[in-house]
């Protein structure tokens, strides 16, 4: 007999209210991961793995991180390796919280992240229904609302297309500095 694959269920995405309650929070153990997941649609092992020489100035364009695999942990998929520009109060988090050489995080791991998110959400209700990947699902959110090109958004979270395994779309288009950085670091990456 064959075994029907099981249901995946899928989980929300974060709520600007929620988004704002975990950041209020500062939770001593996730909250800089959270502020990168969340401002680069970086995945929690990307997150973990993040490496000080990840990260990289550009001049006038700001900071960018390159996620590649390293020693700590491989990529998903080839797309997944990429050049993602640091939003500003990322670059201040990186001046004043995070160290100058080694890991970024090294007290994370996948498994202390999940059960920590695990935690806040049972001491905020107002999270049910959400894991930590759901703060990807929200910066996709967030390009989508701005208006940042499909392709550019893509890119940024290392999906291969303009749609995602989980059917999400993004946006259309913008203008803006963080679409510039994009730009970019798109180049950087796949220079012709």
């Amino acid at each position: 007999m064959v075994k029907e694959r099981p249901e995946v269920r899928s989980h929300r995405v974060l709520t600007d209210p929620q988004v704002s309650l975990l950041l209020n929070d500062k939770d001593r153990v996730l909250h800089s991961a959270l502020l990168f997941c969340l401002l680069t649609g970086m995945r929690s092992g990307e997150a973990y793995g993040l490496l000080a020489d990840d990260i990289s100035s550009k001049g006038n364009l700001g900071h960018f991180v390159h996620i590649r695999p390293n020693h700590l942990r491989q990529l998903k998929s080839k797309a997944a390796e990429r050049v993602v520009p640091l939003h500003p109060i990322l670059e201040q988090v990186l001046d004043q919280r995070l160290p100058t050489s080694g890991r970024l995080f090294p007290s994370l791991s996948v498994d202390r992240v999940v059960k920590r998110y695990a935690y806040l959400r049972s001491v905020h209700r107002e999270l049910h229904g959400t894991v930590f990947h759901s703060t990807r699902k929200w910066f996709i959110t967030q390009c989508e609302r701005t208006g940042v090109p499909e392709h550019f958004t893509a890119s940024l979270v290392g999906h291969q297309s303009a749609r995602s395994e989980n059917k999400l779309t993004y946006g259309l288009c913008v203008n803006s500095v963080f679409a510039r950085r994009a730009l970019a670091a798109q180049k950087m990456l796949h220079p012709r």
